[in-house]
């Protein structure tokens, strides 16, 4: 009887050190988070690391976000591309990104107020840890900056 209880215990240490060291593992995926998904469908090509680099690969993109640090652009390019935004008022621009600096090309119609949409972006290069240029080029026509610093 001693030494099945001395298995059964031994075999419950061993569960518990597994799942105690699995644990960050997987936690360490970033299962299906916003980097993820920015790094999806060819994303990682247009994001940089931190470091300035580009990404091998997607999964290279996704790992750097799971260690939770977004790519420099991840915040940038889901504010320019979103064609939604609050009351369907979305930027829906073009994003283009490299030598960390990202770009977001749009254009609003004559007489509406672009404040809220270079707002947008703005709050979205200081997400990623940049400085912001709204850059107006033509009467509704903008190609706001964000640099890394």
């Amino acid at each position: 009887m001693g030494r099945v209880r001395g298995v059964l215990v031994a075999g419950a240490v061993a569960v518990a050190v597994s799942a105690v060291a699995a644990g960050p593992a997987v936690a360490a995926k970033g299962g299906n988070n916003d980097t993820a998904k920015a790094c999806q469908q060819g994303g990682w090509q247009t994001l940089v690391p931190n470091l300035g680099v580009r990404f091998a690969n997607q999964g290279d993109c996704v790992n750097d976000g799971a260690k939770g640090s977004a790519p420099f652009g991840a915040a940038g390019k889901a504010a320019c591309t979103d064609r939604q935004g609050i009351n369907g008022s979305g930027v829906d621009g073009t994003f283009e990104s490299g030598n960390g600096r990202w770009a977001c090309l749009f254009m609003t119609p004559v007489g509406t107020d672009p404040d809220p949409l270079l707002q947008t972006l703005q709050t979205a290069c200081e997400t990623d840890r940049g400085l912001f240029d709204p850059g107006q080029f033509d009467v509704g026509a903008f190609a706001s900056t964000c640099m890394s610093f």
